[in-house]
């Protein structure tokens, strides 16, 4: 599923492209190598829409398979939460929120009763890092219910505490979207004009994003925004560039230390979690990343400098993406061996 936002007019890609545009072997990446890897991607990922890659600010590697174009947004499905944890640092920034410690009932003290009950000691920083209380299974039917509710926040905040807010790690786009509503809350605007006019518009993007929005009119938290592969590049390069952006700092200092920091045991099987980011090692190297269905994916690696972006196609049944034996669904860790670490230059 895709949806065109911006004009495909040829001044408008020169503008959606903030890095030097140049061949792998400034980056010291060999050409050869990384062409193999994508030959192997394709066969291994049938589905695959585009994958770039950033060295030292420079885009060294880009390609797209049909449908996908460079001037066409794409929903990017979960990556959208990490997109939420740039939107709470922002907030941190702007004296909105006081700090990820803050409770959920000071930020929306006039909620009934029955619902403050749900919410007792959950704090920003429990719905950062997927430790917020609730057992809704993600993907489940209880979950697919409360998105065919008429007021999702409601039928999320209707759900009783089962776990000590902190205690244990369940991954759920219902924690995102009450995140989405806390910071509606906070900024008294739609979030998706906060995050055009905070996020955004300071990456060089002039036209609002679209996100889809529920029924209440809160931006889903978590899910359904749409952007370009060189949108989501500029958005991990950020986070390279600890929060500055041309001299601008977006986020607090340190925010993208602790984003970056194991915050949450995550999946053990998988990656740890930081704040709405996953986060992991391979061969010594620490990196962290944003995941989507389908196979949506930002890396961010600081010690290479180094930002990679895949997109492809979110048509996969649930059922389908569980029963998937595809390395690159299964193994976050497999792209960064094959386009970073097997691809570098080698000295003789």
């Amino acid at each position: 599923m895709f949806r065109e936002i911006f004009q495909k007019k040829p001044k408008k890609y020169a503008t959606l492209i903030p890095f030097t545009v140049t061949k792998p072997i400034a980056a010291q990446l060999d050409a050869q190598r990384l062409n193999q890897a994508y030959e192997t991607l394709l066969r291994t990922f049938p589905s695959l829409y585009s994958l770039l890659i950033v060295k030292d600010a420079q885009l060294v590697f880009e390609r797209y398979e049909p449908p996908a174009q460079p001037l066409i947004a794409y929903s990017i499905k979960s990556i959208t939460k990490s997109v939420m944890n740039a939107l709470v640092g922002i907030t941190i920034r702007d004296g909105l929120i006081e700090s990820v410690d803050q409770l959920i009932s000071d930020l929306a003290p006039k909620l009934p009763d029955k619902w403050l009950v749900n919410v007792e000691g959950v704090r920003i920083r429990h719905l950062l890092t997927m430790t917020h209380g609730i057992k809704v299974e993600e993907n489940s039917p209880e979950m697919l219910e409360i998105w065919k509710s008429s007021n999702w926040t409601g039928a999320i905040l209707d759900k009783p505490l089962v776990h000590s807010p902190g205690e244990r790690f369940l991954y759920c786009t219902c924690s995102t979207h009450l995140l989405s509503a806390i910071l509606t809350k906070a900024t008294q605007v739609s979030l998706n004009y906060y995050a055009s006019r905070q996020l955004f518009r300071p990456l060089g993007i002039p036209v609002p994003v679209w996100w889809e929005q529920s029924p209440e009119g809160v931006k889903w938290g978590g899910n359904n925004m749409f952007l370009t592969p060189r949108i989501l590049a500029r958005f991990g390069q950020l986070y390279l560039a600890d929060g500055i952006w041309n001299g601008q700092r977006l986020f607090p200092a340190g925010w993208v230390d602790a984003s970056f920091a194991k915050q949450s045991r995550g999946w053990t099987d998988y990656a740890a979690y930081g704040y709405l980011w996953w986060v992991g090692s391979v061969d010594g190297l620490n990196y962290a990343f944003a995941s989507g269905y389908g196979g949506q994916y930002v890396y961010v690696v600081p010690t290479l400098k180094s930002v990679i972006v895949l997109t492809a196609s979110s048509d996969s049944t649930i059922a389908e993406m569980q029963a998937t034996t595809n390395p690159v669904i299964k193994d976050p860790a497999w792209i960064l061996r094959r386009f970073l670490i097997d691809s570098q230059l080698r000295e003789f």
